[in-house]
């Protein structure tokens, strides 16, 4: 089961600074701006009477000051476009760096700028190897504090698919000592970009008119006629995007002058700032339990091994109960204990609720089986999963397409956009050890959050025996923890937060079963050729699954936690 999800940002092409992953125009907003003059790009963000003036002048007032109080001894532009943000920070003292995809636009800096090159170079990079081009150029050993900056949307630019591994290479480039600056147009200054902005350079971005066919006010979207796309986000969506790939921050109060230190999100005027700090390329979230889910390998092993519908402990005693079942093939057996655990989810969610319909949010729902299988039940009025992989989020609203009652987002379970007191019930399976006991008062605070009073959290979850032994830590390596959680682990942050009623299921017995019969199924496929991954794939899995299979008695508990919103407390009115 993939931990939490976040919708990422959709496709923004507002700026022609975008870096293709392969390092050619493929995709047509991309094309449409690699086409674009100089001049024209220019003149129309940078006159005094552009929308996007002040935006600029306040860009280069944070580069500025943040130079100044800190020892960055570099700065680098990602996106630099006609160089009118790194061109105009010569008073920092600092070398400057812009890289962009487009040779034209790295042509046009390196003439505008040719009088000082003693303090400034550009060059044509591509923002999805950043970190190699930066290792390649000696630049790792030259500077140990840069600064990145990708300002004005040129995220936005880039293909969805590949804007979370621009953020992490970026935080790589700045590493420990470094921090990075993204900025994005805000979207409650849409409508005064639509026509103060894009009416006024529809030589620039396309003819439109204001009818539902080109621009989507609620979404703050716009497409034109020369297929010219941008979308306008808030401070809190893109807050939600962060949290998706596990990067906590925190939404300053907006039309702030001052930076903060921290990890932040903050609105100013016509933009919204994201500032982050660097990291270590072995803390890169390349091997987050995201990328780990939306793998090729990964989705064919599920699929063929645990079945599209789950992907969770499975109640393989009742298997073993039932004579006709526990001579079944290995991979029906898998499939059917997944069934038989989520009947006996469904069993203790209508211990509480009987017949009554709910509001649900399944926090983590990988495929959204257990949805389904809600749903089918006459137990659902309205639910919404979410999840970090994207790619079991489209299989999920594939899967359930004809029931309009369930709705599938890209978003992490610890900042939804699910509104306050919403949900009746909060669900999830073996989701939230992905993120560690460190993050699991954020994930049962979003869950007070959205319930109402009363509500109820009913889990699933692998954690750990109050007595594990040394070995267990082999388990956390595995997904990149120090620790599990425990079943009083979580009752204590439950209790913190107002919550009460606790109850823990117990059917530990099934984890070692439920694994070995997964290697065993793996195993079998691989043999006879019906499974498509790679060997290295292969191998890693098996060499997981047995660790989990052989240390799981001796290290682990799981069955169901359950909990209900009582008194609210002075820590779950904490922001």
């Amino acid at each position: 089961m993939a931990p939490n999800t976040s919708a990422s940002l959709p496709a923004e092409n507002v700026n022609p600074k975008a870096l293709d992953h392969q390092g050619s125009m493929e995709h047509d907003e991309t094309q449409l701006w690699a086409e674009l003059s100089v001049d024209s790009w220019k003149n129309s963000v940078m006159s005094k009477e552009s929308v996007f003036y002040d935006l600029y002048i306040d860009t280069r007032r944070r580069l500025f000051e943040a130079c100044q109080k800190h020892s960055y001894d570099v700065v680098v532009e990602v996106g630099c476009g006609t160089g009118e943000v790194i061109g105009h920070l010569e008073g920092t003292g600092k070398p400057r760096i812009g890289v962009d995809i487009n040779p034209d636009f790295v042509t046009h800096c390196r003439e505008a700028y040719k009088s000082d090159t003693e303090h400034i170079e550009f060059h044509v990079a591509d923002a999805m190897k950043l970190d190699e081009w930066w290792v390649s150029m000696g630049y790792d050993k030259k500077y140990k504090a840069p600064l990145l900056v990708c300002p004005n949307n040129t995220i936005m630019i880039m293909p969805e698919e590949i804007r979370d591994t621009v953020i992490d290479k970026m935080r790589v480039v700045a590493g420990l000592e470094g921090r990075i600056v993204v900025t994005f147009w805000n979207g409650r200054m849409f409508a005064h970009g639509v026509l103060g902005y894009y009416k006024k350079n529809s030589d620039l971005c396309g003819e439109f008119d204001l009818s539902k066919d080109h621009v989507d006010w609620e979404s703050r979207k716009i497409e034109t006629l020369s297929s010219y796309k941008s979308q306008w986000h808030t401070a809190e969506e893109v807050a939600r995007w962060m949290s998706s790939v596990l990067i906590p921050v925190t939404i300053v109060e907006p039309e702030l002058k001052e930076t903060h230190e921290a990890d932040h999100v903050a609105e100013y005027g016509m933009g919204v700032y994201l500032w982050l700090k660097g990291i270590s390329p072995e803390n890169s979230s390349s091997g987050s339990a995201r990328d780990y889910y939306d793998s090729k390998d990964s989705q064919t092993f599920y699929r063929t091994v645990w079945g599209e519908n789950n992907t969770h402990v499975g109640r393989h005693d009742l298997v073993e109960q039932d004579p006709e079942l526990s001579e079944a093939d290995l991979l029906t057996k898998i499939r059917k204990a997944q069934e038989l655990q989520e009947d006996c989810l469904i069993n203790t969610i209508k211990g509480h609720y009987g017949d009554t319909k709910v509001r649900c949010l399944d926090m983590g729902c990988g495929f959204g089986g257990l949805l389904r299988n809600m749903h089918e039940a006459n137990m659902i009025w309205t639910a919404v999963g979410v999840d970090i992989s994207g790619e079991m989020i489209d299989a999920a609203a594939r899967l359930s397409k004809d029931m309009d009652a369930l709705t599938f987002y890209r978003e992490s379970y610890m900042n939804t956009s699910v509104p306050d007191e919403a949900i009746d019930l909060c669900i999830s399976m073996e989701a939230f050890l992905h993120v560690g006991p460190g993050n699991h008062e954020a994930v049962l605070r979003e869950a007070w959050r959205v319930l109402r009073p009363g509500g109820r959290l009913i889990f699933t979850d692998i954690m750990a025996l109050p007595s594990s032994p040394p070995e267990a830590q082999i388990l956390y390596d595995r997904i990149g923890l120090q620790s599990f959680q425990t079943v009083e682990g979580y009752f204590e942050v439950g209790r913190r937060l107002g919550f009460g009623e606790f109850a823990f299921e117990d059917h530990s017995e099934n984890v070692s079963t439920h694994y070995g019969t997964v290697l065993q199924a793996l195993e079998q496929l691989w043999e006879k050729k019906e499974i498509d991954i790679a060997e290295e794939s292969k191998n890693r899995m098996a060499d997981g699954l047995t660790k989990w299979r052989d240390l799981a008695p001796s290290c682990l508990q799981w069955g169901i936690v359950s909990m209900r919103k009582l008194e609210e407390t002075e820590e779950s009115k904490l922001e």
